[in-house]
């Protein structure tokens, strides 16, 4: 099941690449799916981390057309993982955010693989680009941005404070973003200089 959703994710994400990069975006989703592997042997859950964003990123992909190539457990857990890009950023990683301290502990193993993959790229970026890193998300603040990756570290926290992937993400969390909890104080930052 995995090297045909490997293939899918690869045809699903064609011509698409990483965030301010010419790198391949399906680096990240493979990437994702080797962390998963290294929480879990359950080929469902591997096969839903290489597929997590082709709901949300890729033309005529659907929970449906995934739940018929790989059956209900795999689709629902990629569409567990999608957000709903109707709503504003903020919204969705709050959502993100509140839903992960409830969610399945397969979902949170998704999700987690998932930012300790951004959180490497963070760290393999930064010494290149310097505070200039910022500017390639949407919000273009490492504020906005650190008050997201530290929710998703405190949301997760309970679960899975001793796995090895987790204390990896909260290493890089902490030494890019700091070690104050949480703080919605980029939205004053916003607010000041006249943004939404």
């Amino acid at each position: 099941m995995f090297q045909e959703a490997s293939e899918f994710a690869a045809k699903a994400h064609e011509g698409q690449v990483r965030k301010g990069t010419k790198k391949p975006y399906i680096v990240h989703p493979m990437e994702v799916a080797e962390i998963v592997a290294g929480m879990t042997k359950d080929e469902e859950v591997i096969a839903a981390a290489v597929l997590h964003d082709t709901i949300e990123d890729c033309a005529g992909v659907t929970e449906e057309v995934l739940r018929s190539r790989f059956g209900e457990r795999v689709a629902s857990l990629v569409a567990g993982e999608s957000e709903d890009k109707s709503k504003t950023w903020e919204e969705r990683k709050g959502t993100t955010i509140r839903h992960l301290k409830t969610e399945s502990r397969e979902l949170q193993m998704i999700a987690l693989a998932d930012k300790l993959s951004n959180m490497r790229d963070i760290d393999r970026d930064y010494p290149v680009l310097g505070e200039n890193l910022w500017m390639q998300f949407r919000m273009h603040s490492k504020h906005a941005i650190g008050w997201y990756y530290k929710g998703v570290m405190e949301a997760l926290d309970g679960a899975f404070h001793d796995v090895p992937a987790y204390q990896e993400y909260c290493r890089l969390v902490k030494k890019h973003f700091g070690d104050a909890p949480a703080s919605l104080e980029w939205k004053e930052e916003r607010k000041r200089r006249g943004e939404r």
